[in-house]
């Protein structure tokens, strides 16, 4: 697994976390092994499990089933399971009842040790998470290791000398680049338009004139040759251009809206962090006495909100201006689309499963695999500093939708007296689980519209560009990929009560998925930006912990609610000699309540033996009763429970509280307190080791460098000067064109006319190459003076 590492330690975690679910789950299907091989057996279903399919025989499907006199019961309370109400001559009511064996004691004792493995495996996975993140992290050396961020400096602090000189002042600090981002996302945009648009113009002229005679073409006969043979388009372009001339003009002014610094060691970033460490409270406040020193103020008044730098691919250039109400709007508005989103979801799955539950499953499998794109539209609706954080979102956007739409919504639509009915509930799991590792890893690996590009677009494309732009690779986002390996977990752990088998499905989808993602990652994959631990940590900080607690519940929950009839024996019997209740004595044709006009029917026999009792109508259906939650209040639950159920249900009914209470004690220590820790005082600390080892030295290494990702475009499209530094820290290389070619800033002379230099509508980089002497045997680096061996672990 360490080949993932190269790759970000988020894209590692996340191979090393499938793999291990893999195995959490084909352990925790072993410790079912007794209970399933109880439900497969005559001891608890009498009339055998021939007739139910082969991977169903080890669930609570009840197959053994009678219909039994119920007196008092309407068709009211068997609105949502008509077939399983009946009515004979003289208005006899039959129902039917479940017969298979009681809850036992066993089973509900292995069913509370699998929960507890499963607590102890998924917290030993957060832990070997964390322990994992900080070994990749040691293991590959990036910018984010020897950078900081600046997330609120003044407007008009453009000057990186201003701000070399006053990291400069920290201890042991070499600053070797400095970037100053502007809130100029609009210039941006305007000119990659211009651009888009300019590469039409020159296809057009290429195709009027050919190859030769258009390298020579001015702009002026680029636009004379679109206003004979497209006006629109020449139009167009010109707008854009006295559009791109205004934004540039020397009278618009563009304000800072963050700061990168990136220092010549680790330990000099770490020093700053240090040392500039307060709590939020006093930054807002802009309490200089909070400082340690107050030279650490900026300008000598300003208290700056600095922290560790993501890695310079996450960073979101377009959003750094975004405002706290901004984002709080965006947040607002993202959030109503999302609960349009998930309701349309849920109204199209139970229209499906009134249909055929077949259909239904591989709607929902469908739905797993376009809800995401849908939630990528609606996140670009949100503003986001970096990858991690709009990964986090997306995460849990779609994270929210598949629970609800895989297992919420197939257990509300279900009638809760099918639950462990034959095609019931436990058979429409089954089918969507089979649907999930089936469909994703299929759809995933065909990658059809990657192929549609590659295979039919890229051929006429009308430039290079365009035809390279075809073979990017599929886009993946990490938050997405999260969200369908939480999934997998949710839906056997959801189940697992009823369905103890699903463990297995779930072993083999994250294999599959395993297998096939790592398949495609090297092969066919556009390359993920190197995101850190954002969404691994929301995962096993928040997501699996509730897991957890869901499944403690459902636990409660089922079994509580078991045998899922609704019926309680009234203890008395049809041959007592009352007159009506000797009605049932003797053999029936009852016509069930489905089909409108009664006409289906079954055959029913009364003996009137001690076998043949009365029974009535008693809710079991959880959804409907408030103190199934811990069943402690709920006084009528004896009527259909067998002691072992009743002590079962108070034990669940404690394992819930026990697990709601640890969830938030758990919350409150890595999330709330955290936060309300941080307001009041400085909070920064590491556990990482200092390498000793310097910025320039590392061959494959990234700096700040403004750019922007377009589809159109081969590589991303830089928005600053950057002749004066190390070409090498962009980040990436193209064969064909030189970085000026995808650089805004170039072509656009003609655009900046009167435009100084020094108020620039451009991010401004700047780089400052260390002193370097000879190195000696041990690859150690004589800097200003002093030497730092590559490995000298200090913890901060």
């Amino acid at each position: 697994m360490s080949e993932f590492r190269n790759f970000g330690i988020g894209v590692a975690v996340y191979f090393e976390t499938m793999r291990a679910l893999a195995v959490i789950c084909l352990v925790a299907g072993l410790l079912y092994l007794p209970s399933i091989m109880y439900y497969d057996s005559t001891s608890y279903d009498e009339t055998g499990r021939s007739s139910i399919g082969w991977q169903l025989r080890g669930s609570l499907m009840c197959h053994d089933t009678k219909w039994v006199p119920c007196p008092t019961c309407t068709l009211d309370d068997w609105a949502d399971s008509p077939r399983r109400y009946a009515i004979a001559e003289n208005n006899l009511v039959f129902v039917l009842a479940n017969e298979c064996a009681d809850i036992r004691l066993r089973e509900g004792l292995q069913h509370l040790v699998v929960i507890l493995f499963l607590a102890i495996a998924i917290f030993a996975l957060g832990f070997h998470q964390k322990k994992l993140e900080l070994q990749y992290d040691e293991a590959i050396l990036s910018a984010s290791d020897y950078s900081i961020k600046v997330d609120d400096p003044p407007l008009d602090a453009t000057d990186p000398d201003e701000w070399k000189e006053f990291f400069s002042r920290f201890e042991g600090a070499h600053v070797t680049y400095v970037t100053v981002g502007l809130d100029n996302k609009h210039v941006v945009n305007a000119l990659i338009k211009r651009r888009l648009l300019l590469q039409k113009l020159r296809q057009l002229h290429r195709s009027e004139h050919g190859t030769k005679e258009h390298q020579n073409a001015t702009l002026e006969d680029l636009i004379a040759i679109a206003t004979k043979r497209k006006p629109r388009l020449a139009r167009s372009f010109i707008k854009t251009e006295e559009k791109c001339r205004n934004l540039l003009s020397p009278e618009k002014t563009y304000g800072t809206t963050s700061i990168f610094v990136t220092f010549e060691t680790e330990s000099a970033q770490r020093n700053v962090l240090r040392a500039l460490s307060v709590g939020h409270k006093d930054i807002l406040q802009n309490n200089v006495l909070a400082l340690n020193d107050p030279n650490h103020a900026f300008r000598g008044k300003y208290v700056l909100s600095v922290a560790e730098a993501p890695e310079p691919s996450t960073i979101r250039w377009q959003d750094q201006d975004a405002t706290l109400m901004m984002k709080l709007n965006q947040r607002i508005l993202t959030s109503l689309i999302t609960i349009v989103i998930v309701w349309g979801g849920f109204i199209s799955v139970r229209a499906a499963f009134l249909k055929s539950d077949t259909l239904a499953a591989f709607l929902i499998a469908i739905l797993n695999i376009l809800g995401p794109h849908l939630f990528k539209l609606v996140n670009k609706l949100e503003a986001h500093p970096d990858e991690g954080s709009w990964q986090a979102s997306l995460y849990m956007k779609v994270c929210t939708f598949r629970w609800i739409n895989t297992a919420i919504v197939t257990t509300m639509v279900t009638p809760f007296m099918d639950t462990i009915a034959i095609n019931g509930l436990i058979a429409k799991v089954d089918a969507v689980l089979k649907a999930e590792i089936i469909t994703q890893p299929v759809v995933h690996m065909l990658d059809i519209w990657n192929n549609i590009k590659r295979h039919i677009f890229a051929p006429f494309s009308a430039n290079q560009e365009t035809m390279d732009s075809n073979f990017h690779g599929s886009i993946q986002h990490l938050g997405e990929k999260y969200t369908a390996m939480t999934k997998i977990i949710f839906l056997c752990i959801f189940y697992s009560p009823i369905f103890p088998a699903s463990f297995f499905y779930g072993a083999f989808a994250y294999a599959a998925n395993f297998y096939t993602d790592k398949f495609l990652f090297f092969r066919s994959w556009a390359a993920i930006p190197r995101i850190g631990n954002d969404v691994a940590v929301l995962s096993r900080n928040f997501y699996f912990p509730m897991t957890l607690v869901i499944m403690v519940i459902m636990s409660e929950f089922y079994m509580s609610a078991y045998p899922f009839d609704s019926l309680c024996d009234t203890y008395d019997f049809v041959n007592n000699g009352d007159e009506v209740l000797s009605q049932y004595i003797g053999t029936h044709r009852a016509y069930l309540a489905s089909g409108g006009g009664n006409s289906e029917a079954v055959t029913v026999t009364v003996n009137g033996d001690v076998s043949d009792r009365v029974y009535r109508f008693c809710s079991q259906d959880f959804s409907s009763r408030f103190g199934s939650l811990l069943n402690f209040f709920d006084e009528n639950k004896d009527d259909w429970m067998s002691e072992d159920q009743i002590f079962l249900t108070y034990l669940y009914g404690l394992c819930v509280v026990v697990a709601i209470s640890l969830s938030f004690v758990f919350f409150f220590q890595h999330e709330l307190w955290d936060n309300c820790k941080s307001f009041f005082t400085g909070t920064y600390h590491t556990e990482e080791c200092d390498s000793g080892a310097r910025f320039s030295d590392q061959e494959e290494i990234k700096a700040y460098v403004p750019q922007y990702h377009h589809l159109r475009f081969a590589r991303p499209l830089l928005s600053c000067d950057i002749d004066a530094i190390d070409q090498d820290h962009i980040g990436w290389t193209d064969l064909q064109h030189t970085s000026d070619f995808y650089n805004l800033t170039k072509g656009i002379e003609h655009l900046t006319c009167g435009r100084e230099k020094n108020n620039s509508a451009f991010a401004v980089v700047k780089h400052w190459a260390p002193k370097k002497t000879r190195r000696d045997s041990n690859s150690s680096l004589s800097f200003y003076g002093s030497t730092i061996a590559p490995m000298e672990c200090k913890h901060f």
